[in-house]
């Protein structure tokens, strides 16, 4: 689906709140727990529309510097529509340049994969015969039609000194109701995954 589709879909708002989790993964095999403790990430989300690129950058900024280690200031993190504007991004030495003048050790990139509905009926019904008979009033189940918007994310982790990919994954969200909830929840997942996996405390 093209981005463009993918926008609409980010701005319907849908009455649950989203919820991520990560579906598949790889890891540098040679990586290992030092190489995300990160001091100066940068943090892109790439998407076409300028209002979404912000409001998920600072969200996922947001996020990362609410941790323990954002708190302790350990770690720093600064959203890339502030130093890299779209002629910026499309001029790959020049972005590497700034990104580099800049001292970032590492890059989080969140990517749009996909977006589908999932409709779900359940047909009315009336019970079965027998259950009811002899009953003063039949118990009537009217069913329902619910439709859920599944989105994937892909969350790519790479060291800025050599450029090299260090984790990438793909996350499943259901139902998100706007951009930054949408990168909240797919922040966390992968969060949980990396934990998991023992590379981030």
């Amino acid at each position: 689906m093209r981005t463009t589709a993918l926008v609409a879909a980010f701005g319907l708002l849908l009455s649950a709140c989203a919820t991520a989790h990560v579906e598949t993964s790889w890891k540098d095999p040679a990586a290992g727990p030092s190489d995300f403790a990160f001091k100066k990430l940068l943090v892109m989300v790439r998407v076409s529309d300028g209002t979404a690129r912000r409001a998920g950058e600072d969200e996922l900024v947001k996020y990362l510097t609410s941790g323990p280690r954002g708190q302790a200031g350990e770690l720093t993190a600064d959203a890339s529509y502030r130093l890299l504007d779209d002629r910026d991004l499309a001029d790959r030495e020049k972005a590497r340049a700034l990104v580099e003048a800049q001292g970032f050790d590492g890059l989080v990139m969140m990517s749009f994969v996909s977006s589908q509905e999932k409709v779900t009926v359940q047909p009315p019904s009336y019970g079965t015969v027998w259950g009811y008979y002899g009953a003063r009033s039949i118990v009537y189940d009217p069913g329902y039609v619910r439709t859920d918007t599944i989105l994937r994310v892909e969350t790519t982790i790479y060291r800025i000194s050599d450029g090299k990919l260090l984790w990438t994954g793909i996350s499943r969200a259901l139902n998100p109701s706007n951009v930054p909830d949408l990168v909240r929840s797919v922040a966390k997942s992968v969060g949980e995954a990396l934990r998991a996996q023992g590379l981030i405390p």
